[in-house]
């Protein structure tokens, strides 16, 4: 009989919740606000950023709350929801982050070193000072080191195709 009754007072939730029923949406985030950040974050591993998306979700439930459809449970709803939004989340982060990988790639030394003009020879001087502090350093480098860093640097090399070149794995070269 008590499955009966909770079920019964789901389908009023749901019900109050699709109508609009502001005390029935502010109960359901006082019950469960907490519960669905500590969720978050045991999948994200950032307190802030799952805060974020729980009260993001909280307003989108709110914005459509006429439209929502809950055919589970409201916990179920709830908690399924939080889960896809993180890991929206963090193929997003995927993304930026091979994009920044891929821009690092693509960005050489030699388009930071390269002449500005001879309109300009302060610049060209910081230019050749840069350019030989940089050849500096990587000549002190360990000779693998060296070698790595040059391959990627100025040959513009994958670190695959390093590793194969060099015979390390792909860990060791990055």
């Amino acid at each position: 009989m008590a499955n009966g009754k909770r079920q019964m007072e789901e389908k009023k939730t749901i019900e109050l919740l699709r109508k609009g029923d502001e005390v029935t949406f502010e109960a359901l985030f006082n019950k469960h606000f907490k519960g669905l950040c500590l969720y978050a974050e045991n999948i994200l591993k950032n307190s802030s950023e799952a805060e974020e998306i729980v009260e993001e979700f909280f307003c989108y439930l709110w914005d459509h709350c006429d439209s929502v459809l809950i055919n589970t449970s409201v916990n179920g709803y709830l908690y399924t929801s939080i889960h896809n939004r993180c890991l929206k989340y963090l193929r997003h982060q995927k993304v930026k982050q091979d994009y920044i990988d891929e821009a690092q790639y693509h960005f050489t030394d030699r388009e930071l070193l390269s002449t500005v003009s001879s309109d300009y020879p302060e610049a060209n001087l910081i230019s050749k000072e840069l350019g030989d502090k940089i050849s500096n350093a990587v000549a002190s480098l360990p000779e693998q080191c060296k070698k790595v860093f040059c391959l990627n640097r100025f040959e513009n090399m994958t670190y695959q195709e390093i590793a194969d070149r060099v015979g390390v794995s792909v860990n060791t070269v990055k």
